[in-house]
């Protein structure tokens, strides 16, 4: 992508908080979906799974996000870039001043 076009799509996503309004879907989607509650019960069994070491928060992370992003729905995934392409879609008919 050439850089005036990452220029458009980035001011298209600040002037219609498009990036504020696709974290909120995925996170709504994650949360309904029971995403959330999964990775939670997966942290806490990654720290009990040891009781002589405590997971820092930078090995939890490593040991944990590989498995939670395994764990995302196909739905979610098939949502998330639908809502990417309309945004895309919408730069490239509109400019930046249209809402998606």
């Amino acid at each position: 992508m050439s850089q005036e076009y990452d220029a458009k799509i980035n001011l298209h996503l600040d002037i219609n908080h498009g990036l504020d309004r696709v974290t909120e879907l995925v996170q709504t989607r994650l949360i309904e979906c029971g995403w959330r509650d999964q990775v939670r019960l997966a942290c806490r069994k990654a720290i009990t799974e040891n009781e002589k070491h405590i997971p820092t928060v930078d090995e939890l992370i490593a040991t944990v996000t590989p498995k939670a992003r395994s764990m995302v729905p196909d739905s979610v995934k098939r949502e998330l870039l639908h809502e990417l392409e309309s945004i895309l879609i919408n730069v490239d008919k509109f400019g930046y001043s249209k809402s998606f």
